[in-house]
């Protein structure tokens, strides 16, 4: 981009190109942090998820994008880390011997699997030759029921995850996501802002026996790219029943943290897995 983001919308031409520099650089300017704040949270649950079972914890990211959130977990960078790496031109071949090299370094992660669903094709190629995920699904949960190779990673999945990228699409996508999951009933891990109406989400997710928890609220998702944009997200939060000031953290967007557990479930361990998340990451 040649000049500053002012909403969400601009990253429109930017989200589904060969090389990800035009997007990173482009959220950088609102400090966009929710990939490092998931990676984080994700370092936590995979131990709870590992324990007792001998086969790598299967997650799945949903609207991946470029798959930031697996970078940051799989090489220990923080957004702030990748954001640095991204002002640089280089090729995608580079970017993944690079990366390759982070990985290396990165710390360890309790083995595990990442799907990842997007309709941007592209993106998802280059976050798989980058190695920050591990297989790509391009199906629009919105418009349709997943095909046979996504529907096969819902069925053996324990936790699916987003950094409130669909927006009012969620309860929409989280139902078909479940249902084509059954019986297989896996953990989510969902990043709705104040903007995003919860009542269509919860009654959802009640209704295929879910409950949904605030896991670790008052998290900084990002700045506003202009003043109408900052205008525009406090409008809905209110409309939504929040007041003006539980939409944002400081002149950051906020968003909580939430987990959706099967009511038959212990919600506990994981709840208690996250609880020290704020003292990182807020």
């Amino acid at each position: 981009m040649t000049t500053a983001p002012t909403h969400w919308t601009d990253f429109d031409k930017l989200y589904n190109l060969p090389d990800p520099r035009p997007y990173f650089r482009g959220v950088e300017t609102g400090d966009y942090r929710m990939p490092g704040v998931m990676a984080s949270a994700l370092r936590r649950l995979i131990p709870v998820l590992a324990a007792g079972g001998g086969e790598p914890v299967k997650l799945i990211d949903f609207a991946a994008g470029y798959g930031a959130v697996g970078l940051c977990l799989r090489t220990g960078q923080s957004m702030t880390g990748l954001y640095d790496y991204f002002r640089t031109d280089a090729s995608t071949i580079e970017d993944a011997a690079r990366f390759a090299d982070m990985r290396a370094k990165g710390g360890s992660v309790a083995p595990h699997q990442i799907d990842a669903v997007d309709i941007a094709d592209r993106a998802l190629d280059y976050a798989r030759t980058c190695g920050a995920i591990d297989a790509a699904h391009t199906d629009n949960l919105v418009l349709g029921p997943p095909g046979p190779a996504l529907n096969d990673a819902l069925r053996s999945a324990d936790l699916v995850y987003e950094c409130g990228a669909i927006g009012d699409h969620v309860s929409t996508a989280m139902s078909a996501l479940l249902a084509a999951a059954a019986p297989n009933r896996p953990i989510l891990l969902l990043s709705p802002r104040p903007r995003v109406d919860l009542a269509p989400l919860q009654a959802a997710l009640a209704g295929q026996g879910y409950g949904l928890k605030t896991a670790v609220p008052g998290i900084r998702y990002r700045r506003a790219f202009s003043p109408s944009e900052m205008r525009e997200e406090l409008a809905a939060g209110i409309r939504n029943g929040y007041a003006a000031e539980e939409c944002t953290v400081g002149d950051y967007f906020r968003v909580d943290l939430r987990l959706a557990v099967p009511e038959e479930r212990d919600s506990e361990p994981l709840l208690q897995a996250l609880s020290g998340l704020a003292h990182d990451t807020l």
